[in-house]
């Protein structure tokens, strides 16, 4: 099966589509009542197509490598949705990167496309964004080259194989109601933003040697300013 017609399912709620290596396209979706879309490991998928989706709340795709196609440009019609994540398209060129974002949008993970995260310009997202996870971002060194991607509003922050970052000293000291951070596979990081550990409520650092050393107790440097978190694992 290349292509999957144009669908009118008035009741479906939920909908997962995963590993349809034969799949090429998506159709054209009319579905009213749908919550929920999962699309992932279709390696063959090149096109998604126009989306009429009023009650759309959650919506992943993942690891769909010749993805060209996406109709970003109707995101900002999504009015219900409040979870998005899109990883692992290495060919898509999306124009979200641009600043359309549904308007409710709460939790958003990206990485792993085409454009890189450094390369972004003023997203404008949404005052709702509270959580934002990024993945595999080789060209950033220093946080202060991001700091116009974290809206104010952000709470939550996890940033995971940024091979190259070194410091997160810059770039997050906006973030005024700041509460949890999760860093992984960051071998080069080696510090952490200071003026936002006195409100973290949780700090969660993994596979970051050089970061880790500094905040296990061993050494005399971060440990007096992170002891305080109610929520540690390293």
């Amino acid at each position: 099966m290349k292509a999957i017609g144009d669908l009118q399912l008035p009741n479906l709620i939920s909908w997962s589509i995963s590993s349809c290596e034969n799949l090429e396209s998506f159709p054209n979706l009319q579905l009213p009542n749908l919550t929920r879309l999962e699309i992932q490991i279709c390696k063959n998928m090149k096109a998604i197509g126009d989306l009429q989706l009023p009650n759309l709340i959650s919506w992943n795709i993942s690891s769909c490598e010749n993805l060209e196609s996406f109709p970003d440009f109707q995101l900002s019609n999504l009015t219900m949705l409040k979870y998005m994540s899109i990883t692992y398209c290495p060919i898509i060129d999306a124009s979200f990167t641009c600043g359309f974002w549904p308007p409710k949008l709460v939790r958003l993970t990206t990485g792993g496309l085409k454009k890189p995260i450094s390369e972004w310009g003023n997203q404008n997202f949404p005052a709702s964004l509270v959580h934002l996870r990024l993945f595999g971002e080789p060209n950033v060194r220093n946080f202060s080259q991001l700091s116009h991607l974290f809206p104010s509003s952000l709470t939550s922050l996890e940033i995971a194989r940024f091979d190259n970052l070194e410091s997160l000293s810059t770039g997050l000291q906006h973030l005024t109601s700041f509460q949890h951070l999760v860093i992984w596979k960051c071998p080069k990081l080696n510090d952490l933003p200071e003026t936002l550990l006195p409100s973290l409520l949780s700090l969660r650092i993994y596979e970051c040697p050089k970061l880790k050393e500094r905040c296990s107790g061993r050494g005399p440097h971060y440990w007096p300013l992170i002891s305080h978190i109610p929520e540690i694992d390293m």
